[in-house]
């Protein structure tokens, strides 16, 4: 039998394995369940949840102008999450592209390649994470939360920008934080797992008698990193036979803080973390330990919101943030050999406020009115070695806006929700966009809705002006913001009280696009607004959790890119199968959580197609056997398939190697 035919046995049958295990949850479901009689004792959706971000007011679901989706803290431990990529790694239409330096985060089949990020609006408890220097938004070791310390994460797929403004491209993440009164006590917890690979948390928090309510915590991790990291391209003695050794280790700490009393609340996070980059990206040195990438986040956030009369609501905030990079790149000049590490350096801080009043008027009408100001403080980019400096400036950039949205309900069962917001930015000007929506419920249990919106990312400073002098990149002679109209039909049923079924049907028309291309007149890559994308897709999903400790999701996604010239978009994920499983073994003291993760093969930037993967992950976890105490062991990988995701511009490997089989076993203890 062939490599390849191998492979491909192998690979079929981990996929039928995962489709037996399916089936048997379903059939597991079906008995434990009981007839329809039950099913009607077994209330889910009884009270059907509510999302915030949608509308910038609690709303239910069914109600939201958008297709949403929701995890909670139970299922965030349930399946031994350790980072919120992979929380959002379980939701419909999402996928990662994992360079081994950063996590980058696809949405319905688009994922530009060596892009940080910046199409996806990212806030916590309402304030914005995205930097203001790339643009970026870390979902990995650099996002500024332990996910011990997430409530919950709301995702509102669509354009965003009627009510967010810039990166609000293809959706809006919220995570909402736990509050001192939730945790009510003292948490630690630690963990160990594969790769050397060990973290520590303290946490502390509480309601006084006096009305104060506070939270703080601390995190330290630190990991070996996968100890041998192979890539084809560079399989030559010179460069050690591809084996990149003992270079993909990180390290992060973590504090987050919060402090409430009466209408005021004070939130504080930072995040500092180091990463060896075994990739050789940028033509450095392969295998050479001083290839390492910096990072720091901080934030403070002082915010006023109080409850009006006619159930009114008023928020006032002002905030505060920081980022800083550094790059270590190694390179050798020669000859004769000149070993020189060349350094990239970008540092921002900025202050923003915003103020938002929603009300009641008229019976029928939720009307929200808001405006928002940011302006940087510092916004440095800079590039030298030891023989010259190459890039050294501080640019400015302000920007502010104004929105409105009103959620008209015209009939009790027809809710017309309209929003529409206008930016003014000092680098390219300014822009409005609306968002249409109608809801409507023609009977009891059954939602339709239709969506119209557009959306736009402005250039970020990175893309304006950087320029290492001639070594990979050059700044561009004029970029434009990039815009994306977005036509969407959802249908939501309830299946049964225990049972969800949703499915939509999606457009998004983008337009100058921005991204990084080589120009052949110098070999420097520059970024520019390039041929527009066409994106249709559909998604389905049922969503299923019953009074006897069962609980689950399986979706499908579906997603067609292509260029203007009808090109397949690179890097784009055609197919997508999702099973997320919660199974009680012990009643409520043990449980085990499955999750399968199926993903069809990209294009890559060399016209080749990565294979198609399903990754298969284990947890099991305990609680209160002993009081206060909960452990769980995880098992991630858990088939060790091996897969490969595609590499940007910066990399000699045209696919880049995915770790195997890994594991994490976790302690924690409240008091």
């Amino acid at each position: 039998m062939s490599v390849i035919n191998y492979q491909r046995y192998r690979f079929v049958a981990r996929l039928a394995l995962g489709l037996w295990l399916a089936g048997s949850w379903v059939g597991a479901v079906h008995a434990a369940g009981g007839e329809d009689e039950l099913f009607e004792e077994e209330l889910l959706f009884g009270e059907i949840p509510s999302v915030f971000t949608a509308s910038k007011f609690e709303q239910k679901v069914t109600e939201a102008p958008a297709r949403t989706s929701i995890v909670t803290r139970d299922e965030i431990q349930r399946f031994g999450y350790r980072f919120l990529s992979e929380i959002l790694q379980s939701m419909p239409g999402f996928y990662f592209n994992n360079d081994r330096n950063y996590m980058r985060l696809g949405v319905r089949g688009f994922s530009i390649l060596g892009d940080y990020n910046t199409r996806l609006l990212l806030l916590v408890d309402g304030h914005r994470i995205n930097e203001s220097i790339y643009d970026s938004m870390d979902v990995d070791d650099l996002f500024v939360l332990d996910v011990d310390l997430i409530e919950r994460v709301e995702v509102v797929r669509g354009p965003g920008s009627s009510l967010y403004g810039s990166n609000a491209f293809f959706g809006v993440i919220n995570v909402i934080t736990r509050d001192g009164r939730g945790l009510n006590g003292t948490e630690v917890a630690g963990s160990v797992g594969s790769d050397n690979t060990y973290q520590g948390r303290v946490s502390h928090g509480e309601r006084l008698a006096n009305g104060v309510e506070y939270l703080v915590s601390g995190t330290y991790h630190e990991s070996g990193g996968n100890d041998r990291v192979y890539a084809r391209e560079f399989d030559d003695p010179a460069t050690n036979n591809g084996i990149y050794e003992d270079n993909d280790d990180r390290q992060f700490d973590q504090l987050f803080g919060e402090i409430s009393f009466g209408d005021f609340a004070l939130q504080a996070a930072f995040v500092d973390r180091e990463k060896h980059v075994p990739t050789g990206a940028y033509n450095t040195l392969y295998n050479d330990p001083n290839y390492r990438t910096e990072d720091k986040r901080a934030y403070v956030d002082l915010t006023y919101e109080t409850q009006l009369e006619g159930d009114g609501n008023l928020l006032a905030r002002v905030l505060y943030d920081e980022y800083e990079y550094l790059g270590y790149y190694p390179y050798d000049y020669g000859p004769p050999p000149d070993y020189v590490v060349y350094r990239d350096e970008g540092e921002s801080q900025q202050w923003g406020a915003e103020v938002r009043w929603s009300k009641q008027l008229f019976e029928r009408h939720r009307v929200t009115l808001g405006a928002e100001y940011r302006e940087s403080l510092k916004q440095v980019q800079k590039s030298y070695d030891v023989y010259d400096t190459y890039l050294d400036i501080d640019t400015d950039a302000a920007t502010w806006a104004l929105y409105a949205q009103d959620e008209f309900r015209v009939r009790d069962d027809l809710i017309l929700s309209v929003g529409l917001r206008f930016d003014d930015f000092d680098s390219f000007g300014t822009t409005t966009n609306p968002r249409l929506a109608v809801v409507w419920t023609p009977v009891s249990g059954t939602t339709l809705k239709g969506i119209y919106g557009t959306a736009f990312r402005a250039p970020s400073s990175y893309e304006l002006y950087y320029n290492d002098g001639g070594v990979f990149q050059k700044q561009p002679d004029e970029l434009d913001p990039e815009t994306i109209e977005t036509f969407e039909l959802i249908l939501e049923h309830q299946l049964t009280p225990a049972l969800r079924a949703v499915a939509s049907v999606y457009q998004n028309t983008v337009e100058d696009l921005i991204s990084a291309e080589e120009d052949p007149a110098d070999g420097l890559v520059v970024f520019g607004n390039r041929d527009d994308i066409e994106v249709r897709g559909a998604e389905m999903e049922l969503l299923g959790n019953w009074h006897n400790g069962w609980r689950g999701g399986l979706s499908y996604s579906y997603t067609l890119a292509e260029d203007a010239d009808g090109s397949r978009l690179l890097n784009s994920t055609r197919h997508l199968l999702k099973l997320n499983l919660i199974a009680p073994l012990i009643e409520d003291k043990l449980t085990a959580g499955l999750e399968l993760q199926y993903e069809s093969g990209r294009e890559t930037l060399a016209g080749k197609h990565s294979d198609d993967f399903l990754l298969a992950n284990l947890t099991l976890s305990s609680r209160q056997w002993v009081p206060g105490l909960t452990l769980s062991a995880s098992v991630y990988n858990l088939f060790d398939e091996d897969y490969d995701h595609p590499g940007a511009q910066e990399h000699g490997q045209d696919l880049l190697e995915q770790d195997g089989r890994t594991f994490r076993v976790k302690l924690q203890y409240a008091f």
